[in-house]
């Protein structure tokens, strides 16, 4: 999977926030705000296609949670994205 062309992260005011930019995001129509967990993610988003297991990885490493509650998590991340259609399906 990997997140739409177009929406690329901004900060302001120490806080980030996804924006679309070009013609495929016209229909876009608010910008997402990113907490630190999720922050962590679009990072490795960025960077090219990705699978769960990636981002489960970075949520291990960071937070002391086990596997399951991590993979919850990261599926709820991925679900809300899906849903404001900012992810690619492989």
């Amino acid at each position: 999977m990997q997140i739409k062309k177009g929406i690329v992260l901004n900060q302001v005011c120490g806080e980030s926030f996804l924006v679309p930019m070009g013609e495929e995001n016209i229909d876009f129509s608010k910008l997402v705000a990113l907490n630190e967990s999720s922050l962590l993610l679009w990072k490795r988003m960025e960077q090219g296609p990705f699978e769960v297991d990636d981002l489960v990885g970075i949520i291990l490493d960071e937070y002391e949670i086990d596997d399951a509650t991590a993979r919850h998590d990261v599926e709820e991340f991925l679900n809300q994205f899906r849903a404001e259609g900012l992810l690619l399906e492989n």
